[in-house]
């Protein structure tokens, strides 16, 4: 089974991260809707910044993941 490398490493954390600060900021915004409403700018603000958050630690999450099989060096014979 292959591991992950030290910089897959670092994009887990930053996913893991990424992912609290989307929790953060989902709560930022259901408190705007419940006190300014939908049509303020800053709910639509929080909104985008939840997506953006949650995109973020959807692809740094896949970009983490360890590779499925062992990669051979680029000069090694083709089999």
């Amino acid at each position: 089974m292959t591991t992950r490398s030290f910089g897959r490493k670092i994009a887990f954390g930053f996913s893991i991260a990424s992912l609290v600060c989307m929790f953060i900021s989902a709560g930022v915004c259901a408190w705007f809707y419940l006190s300014k409403g939908m049509m303020h700018v800053w709910t639509g603000s929080a909104i985008s910044a939840t997506l953006f958050f949650a995109s973020v630690a959807f692809v740094l999450h896949y970009i983490s993941k360890p590779p499925m099989y062992e990669l051979q060096p680029w000069d090694a014979p083709e089999s």
